[in-house]
């Protein structure tokens, strides 16, 4: 483990763990407005961006779209990756997210971010009619093309990415999915995954505790055991449509046991481990986040594996 991941795993410990630890806490912070980052000023300077709206029966939602800052036209052809960011449900997009989906974008990729909305003002229902409607015009504009599309997420985006693709009624739309990548997916809001209460003690940032909450209130009307909010809840059977996916995972993490268990169950599936990495590490500003953020971006891009 570097000295730059123990430093990460440190500032994590002190100024982000007590927040997941306690229920009340976190409760109390869910009362407090939360908004996402903008798309940060210097990320215009090597991308063409369009931010949009997109209106569905639960609200209206920006939507950004990223492609390279080139010599080409702005509706150029490209792949197509959608991005959803992680945050527990209750956190929107920071820097961090923008940085890796404009280091993205820069091998030729067009990104689109969903800013979805929050729990508990919004849950996992609002959520689906979104992805429906943005990744199903993506799905057509990468057929009309040629192109093809991806989908990936962090963390609780993560958890989203793939609750989409086994449970949405659009199933052209999933069936164009070509790959699906995940970094420290969430996929049980139960955070009953066999192996997890082990790792609580070594991770210096989540806590069951606290994702409970979050996760509870990102059901809200579907049961927990619902694939939507927990992909882990589904049949072997649904999980064995899905196309190819890679999971980025560390083992100073809980949800380092939701990636072992969905290896375990998943034929496609592809887990990468950095050992001593925290939560979300390609993220990080790290050697072992560098080194798994060059993969994640390799691999969404169209790059084979390497092992």
């Amino acid at each position: 483990m570097s000295l730059q991941m123990k430093l990460v795993a440190a500032y994590l410990r002190r100024t982000r763990h007590p927040l997941l630890a306690s229920p009340e806490k976190l409760r109390r912070a869910l009362e407090q407005p939360r908004t996402s980052a903008p798309v940060p000023h210097e990320l215009y300077q090597v991308n063409h961006v369009v931010s949009d709206e997109v209106t569905t029966p639960a609200g209206t939602f920006a939507v950004h779209s990223l492609v390279p800052a080139t010599d080409a036209p702005r509706d150029t052809p490209l792949d197509i990756c959608v991005y959803l960011h992680g945050g527990a449900y209750v956190s929107g997009l920071d820097v961090r997210h923008w940085s890796l989906i404009s280091d993205l974008a820069a091998t030729g990729t067009r990104v689109i971010v969903l800013d979805y909305g929050l729990a508990p003002e919004h849950d996992a229902e609002d959520a689906l009619s979104l992805l429906d409607t943005v990744i199903g015009d993506a799905a057509a504009e990468a057929e009309r093309s040629g192109h093809r599309l991806r989908l990936a997420g962090d963390s609780a985006g993560g958890g989203l990415a793939l609750g989409w693709m086994l449970t949405t009624g659009h199933r052209d739309a999933a069936s164009a999915v070509n790959r699906v990548g995940l970094i420290s997916p969430w996929l049980d809001v139960t955070c009953s995954t066999p192996g997890l209460d082990a790792l609580v003690a070594d991770d210096p940032w989540l806590h069951p505790a606290g994702l409970r909450v979050a996760g509870e209130a990102w059901a809200g009307g579907r049961s927990l055991q619902d694939p939507l909010v927990s992909p882990l809840a589904a049949t072997d059977s649904v999980l064995a449509s899905l196309p190819q996916v890679r999971v980025w995972t560390g083992t100073r993490d809980i949800l380092h046991a939701d990636a072992l268990a969905l290896d375990g169950r998943l034929t496609g599936c592809k887990i990468r481990t950095t050992p001593g990495a925290v939560h979300v590490h390609p993220l990080t500003p790290t050697p072992e986040g560098r080194a798994a953020r060059q993969e994640v971006i390799a691999w969404l891009s169209g790059g084979t594996d390497s092992d």
